[in-house]
Protein backbone atom coordinates (compact mmCIF):
# COMPACT_ATOMS: atom_id res chain seq x y z
CA UNK A 1 0.00 0.00 0.00
CA UNK A 2 2.63 2.47 -1.14
CA UNK A 3 1.91 6.19 -0.89
CA UNK A 4 4.83 8.46 -1.67
CA UNK A 5 3.31 11.46 0.13
CA UNK A 6 1.88 9.79 3.24
CA UNK A 7 3.28 11.56 6.31
CA UNK A 8 5.06 14.22 4.29
CA UNK A 9 4.43 17.96 4.47
CA UNK A 10 3.99 19.59 1.07
CA UNK A 11 4.23 23.28 0.18
CA UNK A 12 3.97 25.34 -2.98
CA UNK A 13 4.24 29.08 -3.49
CA UNK A 14 3.09 31.56 -6.12
CA UNK A 15 3.81 35.24 -6.81
CA UNK A 16 1.08 37.21 -8.58
CA UNK A 17 -0.29 40.67 -9.19
CA UNK A 18 -3.98 41.19 -8.49
CA UNK A 19 -6.43 42.34 -11.16
CA UNK A 20 -8.72 43.68 -8.43
CA UNK A 21 -11.23 40.86 -9.07
CA UNK A 22 -11.89 37.33 -7.84
CA UNK A 23 -9.20 34.83 -8.84
CA UNK A 24 -9.30 31.02 -8.98
CA UNK A 25 -6.03 29.37 -7.97
CA UNK A 26 -5.34 25.86 -9.28
CA UNK A 27 -3.65 23.72 -6.60
CA UNK A 28 -1.32 20.77 -7.33
CA UNK A 29 -2.95 18.63 -4.61
CA UNK A 30 -5.61 18.87 -1.89
CA UNK A 31 -4.25 21.62 0.35
CA UNK A 32 -4.97 21.84 4.08
CA UNK A 33 -4.20 25.56 4.37
CA UNK A 34 -3.63 28.38 1.87
CA UNK A 35 -2.29 31.80 2.85
CA UNK A 36 -2.59 34.89 0.64
CA UNK A 37 0.02 37.50 1.66
CA UNK A 38 -0.79 40.95 0.24
CA UNK A 39 2.61 42.65 0.31
CA UNK A 40 1.18 45.93 -0.96
CA UNK A 41 -1.33 46.19 1.89
CA UNK A 42 1.21 45.03 4.46
CA UNK A 43 3.20 48.22 4.00
CA UNK A 44 0.24 50.48 3.29
CA UNK A 45 -1.75 52.72 5.58
CA UNK A 46 -4.67 51.70 7.80
CA UNK A 47 -7.44 49.27 6.79
CA UNK A 48 -5.36 47.16 4.41
CA UNK A 49 -6.02 43.40 4.64
CA UNK A 50 -2.44 42.18 4.67
CA UNK A 51 -3.03 38.43 5.04
CA UNK A 52 -5.90 36.02 4.41
CA UNK A 53 -6.09 32.36 5.49
CA UNK A 54 -8.16 29.45 4.16
CA UNK A 55 -8.38 26.17 6.12
CA UNK A 56 -9.68 22.94 4.65
CA UNK A 57 -12.90 21.68 6.31
CA UNK A 58 -12.98 24.71 8.60
CA UNK A 59 -14.52 27.34 6.36
CA UNK A 60 -18.08 28.08 5.49
CA UNK A 61 -18.69 29.25 1.93
CA UNK A 62 -16.87 32.53 1.22
CA UNK A 63 -15.21 32.63 4.64
CA UNK A 64 -11.70 34.01 5.13
CA UNK A 65 -9.69 34.72 8.26
CA UNK A 66 -7.87 38.01 7.74
CA UNK A 67 -5.26 40.19 9.39
CA UNK A 68 -5.81 43.91 8.84
CA UNK A 69 -3.42 46.83 9.40
CA UNK A 70 -5.21 49.37 11.62
CA UNK A 71 -2.83 52.32 11.85
CA UNK A 72 -0.53 54.36 9.66
CA UNK A 73 2.56 52.67 11.11
CA UNK A 74 1.68 49.86 8.71
CA UNK A 75 2.54 46.87 10.82
CA UNK A 76 2.66 47.89 14.46
CA UNK A 77 -0.90 46.76 15.19
CA UNK A 78 -3.62 44.69 13.52
CA UNK A 79 -7.28 43.75 13.54
CA UNK A 80 -8.28 40.11 13.01
CA UNK A 81 -11.35 39.64 10.86
CA UNK A 82 -13.69 36.78 10.00
CA UNK A 83 -14.85 37.71 6.51
CA UNK A 84 -17.88 35.78 5.26
CA UNK A 85 -18.55 37.61 1.98
CA UNK A 86 -16.24 37.49 -1.04
CA UNK A 87 -13.62 35.54 0.88
CA UNK A 88 -12.72 31.98 -0.19
CA UNK A 89 -14.80 29.31 -1.90
CA UNK A 90 -13.74 25.84 -3.02
CA UNK A 91 -13.95 25.42 -6.80
CA UNK A 92 -12.78 21.81 -7.28
CA UNK A 93 -13.65 20.11 -10.57
CA UNK A 94 -13.97 16.35 -10.94
CA UNK A 95 -13.70 16.28 -14.75
CA UNK A 96 -16.56 13.88 -15.37
CA UNK A 97 -16.76 12.05 -12.06
CA UNK A 98 -20.06 12.35 -10.19
CA UNK A 99 -18.46 13.50 -6.96
CA UNK A 100 -15.12 13.33 -5.22
CA UNK A 101 -16.13 12.60 -1.64
CA UNK A 102 -18.33 9.94 -0.03
CA UNK A 103 -19.20 9.16 3.58
CA UNK A 104 -18.57 5.62 4.80
CA UNK A 105 -21.41 3.62 6.36
CA UNK A 106 -19.64 0.25 6.69
CA UNK A 107 -16.28 -1.48 6.11
CA UNK A 108 -16.07 -5.27 5.96
CA UNK A 109 -13.47 -7.51 7.58
CA UNK A 110 -12.95 -9.66 4.51
CA UNK A 111 -10.73 -10.46 1.54
CA UNK A 112 -11.19 -8.25 -0.35
CA UNK A 113 -12.14 -5.42 1.97
CA UNK A 114 -15.45 -3.87 0.90
CA UNK A 115 -16.44 -0.27 1.68
CA UNK A 116 -20.10 0.75 1.78
CA UNK A 117 -21.03 4.42 1.32
CA UNK A 118 -24.04 6.17 2.83
CA UNK A 119 -25.19 7.44 -0.60
CA UNK A 120 -24.53 6.66 -4.26
CA UNK A 121 -20.79 7.18 -4.71
CA UNK A 122 -20.68 7.62 -8.50
CA UNK A 123 -17.20 6.07 -8.74
CA UNK A 124 -15.82 3.80 -11.48
CA UNK A 125 -13.66 0.70 -11.32
CA UNK A 126 -9.91 1.51 -11.36
CA UNK A 127 -10.33 4.96 -9.87
CA UNK A 128 -7.93 5.92 -7.06
CA UNK A 129 -9.35 6.94 -3.68
CA UNK A 130 -7.97 7.91 -0.30
CA UNK A 131 -9.63 6.75 2.94
CA UNK A 132 -9.65 9.32 5.77
CA UNK A 133 -11.21 10.09 9.17
CA UNK A 134 -10.80 6.56 10.56
CA UNK A 135 -8.50 5.09 13.18
CA UNK A 136 -7.85 5.76 16.87
CA UNK A 137 -6.77 9.40 16.51
CA UNK A 138 -10.32 10.67 16.07
CA UNK A 139 -12.10 12.00 19.21
CA UNK A 140 -13.94 8.65 19.30
CA UNK A 141 -12.10 5.64 17.86
CA UNK A 142 -13.66 4.62 14.53
CA UNK A 143 -11.79 1.42 13.75
CA UNK A 144 -10.13 0.23 10.53
CA UNK A 145 -6.89 1.87 11.69
CA UNK A 146 -4.98 0.10 8.92
CA UNK A 147 -6.84 2.00 6.16
CA UNK A 148 -6.45 5.51 7.55
CA UNK A 149 -4.83 7.99 5.19
CA UNK A 150 -3.95 5.46 2.50
CA UNK A 151 -4.66 5.44 -1.25
CA UNK A 152 -6.34 2.48 -2.96
CA UNK A 153 -7.54 1.38 -6.36
CA UNK A 154 -11.19 0.32 -6.30
CA UNK A 155 -13.44 -2.23 -7.99
CA UNK A 156 -17.05 -1.05 -8.04
CA UNK A 157 -19.50 -3.72 -6.83
CA UNK A 158 -22.68 -1.63 -6.69
CA UNK A 159 -23.81 1.99 -6.56
CA UNK A 160 -22.88 2.12 -2.85
CA UNK A 161 -20.11 -0.51 -2.51
CA UNK A 162 -16.60 -1.13 -3.82
CA UNK A 163 -13.64 -3.31 -2.90
CA UNK A 164 -10.09 -2.07 -2.25
CA UNK A 165 -6.91 -3.02 -4.10
CA UNK A 166 -3.28 -2.01 -3.71
CA UNK A 167 -2.64 0.82 -6.23
CA UNK A 168 0.78 -0.59 -7.15
CA UNK A 169 0.35 -4.38 -7.14
CA UNK A 170 -3.44 -4.58 -7.68
CA UNK A 171 -3.62 -7.18 -4.88
CA UNK A 172 -6.88 -7.25 -2.95
CA UNK A 173 -6.72 -5.63 0.48
CA UNK A 174 -7.38 -8.34 3.08
CA UNK A 175 -9.00 -6.67 6.10
CA UNK A 176 -9.88 -9.91 7.89
CA UNK A 177 -7.58 -9.10 10.81
CA UNK A 178 -7.95 -5.32 10.77
CA UNK A 179 -9.46 -3.37 13.67
CA UNK A 180 -13.25 -3.66 13.41
CA UNK A 181 -14.97 -0.65 11.85
CA UNK A 182 -17.11 1.25 14.37
CA UNK A 183 -18.45 4.37 12.65
CA UNK A 184 -17.58 7.25 10.35
CA UNK A 185 -14.88 7.75 7.76
CA UNK A 186 -14.70 9.38 4.34
CA UNK A 187 -13.49 8.46 0.88
CA UNK A 188 -11.77 11.10 -1.25
CA UNK A 189 -11.62 10.48 -5.01
CA UNK A 190 -8.11 11.38 -6.19
CA UNK A 191 -8.14 10.45 -9.86
CA UNK A 192 -10.10 8.70 -12.53
CA UNK A 193 -8.15 6.13 -14.52
CA UNK A 194 -9.89 4.68 -17.56
CA UNK A 195 -8.46 1.27 -18.41
CA UNK A 196 -8.29 -0.64 -21.67
CA UNK A 197 -11.20 -2.71 -22.93
CA UNK A 198 -11.18 -6.39 -22.03
CA UNK A 199 -9.54 -8.46 -24.78
CA UNK A 200 -12.01 -9.34 -27.50
CA UNK A 201 -12.95 -12.95 -28.15
CA UNK A 202 -12.09 -14.80 -31.34
CA UNK A 203 -8.97 -14.91 -33.46
CA UNK A 204 -7.32 -11.61 -34.30
CA UNK A 205 -6.99 -10.94 -38.01
CA UNK A 206 -6.93 -8.13 -40.53
CA UNK A 207 -10.70 -8.08 -40.45
CA UNK A 208 -10.94 -8.64 -36.69
CA UNK A 209 -8.12 -6.56 -35.14
CA UNK A 210 -7.69 -5.74 -31.48
CA UNK A 211 -8.69 -2.11 -31.02
CA UNK A 212 -8.44 -1.19 -27.32
CA UNK A 213 -9.79 2.02 -25.90
CA UNK A 214 -7.00 4.54 -25.51
CA UNK A 215 -5.77 4.88 -21.93
CA UNK A 216 -6.48 8.23 -20.33
CA UNK A 217 -5.81 9.75 -16.94
CA UNK A 218 -8.51 12.07 -15.66
CA UNK A 219 -7.50 13.72 -12.34
CA UNK A 220 -9.49 15.89 -10.03
CA UNK A 221 -8.47 19.54 -10.30
CA UNK A 222 -8.26 21.17 -6.86
CA UNK A 223 -9.15 24.86 -7.05
CA UNK A 224 -9.70 27.68 -4.60
CA UNK A 225 -11.40 30.94 -5.55
CA UNK A 226 -10.17 34.02 -3.70
CA UNK A 227 -12.89 36.67 -3.79
CA UNK A 228 -12.58 40.44 -3.97
CA UNK A 229 -12.24 40.74 -0.18
CA UNK A 230 -9.00 38.78 -0.50
CA UNK A 231 -7.69 40.04 -3.84
CA UNK A 232 -8.25 43.68 -2.86
CA UNK A 233 -7.11 46.28 -5.41
CA UNK A 234 -5.73 46.14 -8.93
CA UNK A 235 -1.93 45.75 -9.02
CA UNK A 236 -1.64 44.60 -5.37
CA UNK A 237 1.35 42.24 -5.13
CA UNK A 238 0.77 38.80 -3.56
CA UNK A 239 2.87 35.89 -2.40
CA UNK A 240 0.60 32.85 -1.93
CA UNK A 241 1.60 29.66 -0.10
CA UNK A 242 -0.33 26.35 -0.01
CA UNK A 243 0.36 23.71 2.64
CA UNK A 244 -0.43 20.01 2.76
CA UNK A 245 0.02 18.65 6.27
CA UNK A 246 1.98 15.44 6.74
CA UNK A 247 -0.24 14.66 9.73
CA UNK A 248 -3.43 16.30 10.94
CA UNK A 249 -5.19 15.09 14.08
CA UNK A 250 -8.54 16.19 15.49
CA UNK A 251 -7.97 16.18 19.25
CA UNK A 252 -11.57 17.14 20.00
CA UNK A 253 -12.51 18.97 23.19
CA UNK A 254 -9.44 18.69 25.45
CA UNK A 255 -11.18 20.41 28.39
Amino acid sequence: MTDLFLGQTRTKGWRLQSAGAAYTLVLPWQADMVVFNNLTKWTATAAGDARSWWFRDHNAAAQAYQQQVIDSAAGSSFNFLDTTTNGFTVADTTLGATDHEALISAVSKADPCVVTTSAVHGYQTDQLVRVTDLGPEMPTARGMDELEGLRFRITVLSTTTFSLQDPITDDNIDSTNFVTWVAGGRVQLESRSLTLNNPQTGVYSDTNPYNPTEFSYDPITYQLTAGTAVMADDNDLFVVVAYGFGSYENLGDIA
